[in-house]
């Protein structure tokens, strides 16, 4: 007569049995000690292509299927003083000579007394081949935008190559403060791209106005400040990663709501077009333009600082203060 207890340690092996045979994941069983096969279940041998028989009884670096058995001995000894060991993306080799690539995750515990090691193996080829795939994509699509934004400010600077130029020196101030700031590759990439192109909306304005040297009359002034709404209808439709177009339509916009084109103030504008409004501010005048000449880098730099806290966000005025007058930054052509 069998007692409960025996019953149901038996019925608890047949249960696990039972999902040993059956996993979609590969198993090996190793004894603690010795770190020998002494199980391995069915699917493990077809991913591997080894029959039962010559896994049985061999050192887990023994295994054909061990790419790298230096590896495969160092995540025993490994394994044994932590009792749990994980690699992601760890090489085996079917028998046929194919690679692939697992997911290999092993812990040690005990049964009957007894200490085991339970290896438990995921194929996870078609994972990675995806995720290679995904990541191709991805570097193709950020080389589109890249390339996509260098048209758009070739655009401009067809029409005008001081503006062309303009935008290059300015997004390089921009990520300079962005850097500065310690804001997220992701956010100062965007930064770099609005700053590229900030003023596309100037190829809608005749060229005499944008090359005139001689000062703008209040009309003329007035189609040149259009250029933010322009720019914004120009790059709204397309689908960038970051606030592309609000920051090339909010870059003229002022801390104190004296900005245009809307009059926005204070949280209203955009981090990003509050960081363009300053490197935008100290390049312009930093750099000569068709009716004036510059009015000198520590002219521009004293205007953030007077503009600090009403027209320009203080934490951007002083993180570009901090690039000119600590960190030696300098545009390559700037007067200083």
């Amino acid at each position: 007569m069998i007692d409960k207890k025996t019953k149901l340690l038996q019925e608890s092996e047949i249960r696990y049995r039972r999902l040993f045979e059956s996993a979609q994941d590969g198993i090996l069983i190793l004894d603690f000690k010795s770190g020998k096969v002494v199980d391995v279940n069915p699917f493990l041998t077809t991913l591997l292509g080894y029959d039962r028989k010559e896994i049985l009884g061999k050192q887990l670096w023994e295994l054909g299927a061990i790419v790298d058995k230096t590896a495969a001995i160092n995540a025993f000894a490994a394994l044994k003083d932590k009792t749990y060991i994980r690699y992601e993306n760890l090489p085996m080799q079917h028998k046929n000579g194919e690679v692939i690539e697992v997911e290999f995750v092993s812990n040690a515990y005990g049964v009957n007394g007894d200490r085991v090691i339970q290896c438990n193996i995921r194929d996870v080829s078609d994972r990675k081949k995806n995720e290679a795939l995904m990541l191709a994509y991805q570097t193709l699509s950020n080389v589109s935008m890249r390339e996509m934004i260098r048209t758009l400010s070739k655009l401009i600077e067809f029409k005008d190559p001081y503006t062309a130029d303009h935008q290059s020196r300015v997004a390089d101030l921009a990520v300079a403060i962005a850097n500065e700031m310690q804001l997220p590759l992701h956010t100062v990439e965007g930064i770099r791209m609005s700053a590229m192109v900030h003023d596309i909306g100037k190829i809608g304005i005749p060229a005499e106005i944008l090359t005139k040297p001689t000062p703008l009359t209040n009309y003329e002034l007035a189609m040149v400040q259009s250029h933010a709404e322009a720019g914004y209808e120009i790059v709204k439709h397309i689908h960038f990663p970051w606030p592309l177009a609000m920051t090339v339509h909010q870059h003229h916009e002022r801390s104190d709501g004296s900005g245009y084109p809307k009059g926005l103030s204070g949280d209203e504008i955009i981090e990003e077009a509050r960081i363009l409004a300053v490197a935008d501010t100290v390049e312009a005048m930093a750099s000569d333009r068709p009716y004036r000449k510059s009015p000198g880098l520590e002219t521009a730099l004293r205007t953030i600082k007077d503009g600090s806290g009403t027209l320009f966000d203080p934490t951007v005025v002083t993180a570009c203060i901090t690039l000119f007058e600590k960190k030696n930054y300098s545009f390559s052509n700037a007067i200083i």
